[in-house]
């Protein structure tokens, strides 16, 4: 990585990518081109005989489907949460009548 007036530049796979510089985004591109380089390294260890687009592709592909899963298990999470607490509150409801309020 470097620094320059016009921003951040990082190398992936030779391609010279420039980011505009900002502070409050400054370390999170640099998590990113890191991880994208992980990744590109390791599928470079599994198989050396990879050509950059190959593996551009395929670092891309696996790192879509890690979203993927995040999503699904946030969208999981919440709509969990969500009846647990809707269970909550009828519970409440049951054991102290006239307590509750209008639910949203």
């Amino acid at each position: 990585m470097t620094a320059n007036n016009e921003g951040l530049e990082f190398n992936i796979l030779g391609c010279q990518i420039r980011i505009k510089q900002d502070e409050a985004r400054d370390e999170q591109a640099k998590q990113a081109v890191d991880i994208v380089n992980q990744e590109i390294e390791s599928l470079r260890k599994l198989n050396p005989n990879l050509k950059d687009l190959d593996c551009a592709v395929l670092a891309a592909l696996k790192l879509a489907s890690g979203k993927i899963d995040v999503e699904k298990e946030y969208k999981e999470t919440t709509l969990a949460l969500k009846a647990g607490i809707n269970d909550a509150l009828d519970f409440i409801e049951e054991v102290s009548p006239g307590t509750m309020q209008a639910r949203s």
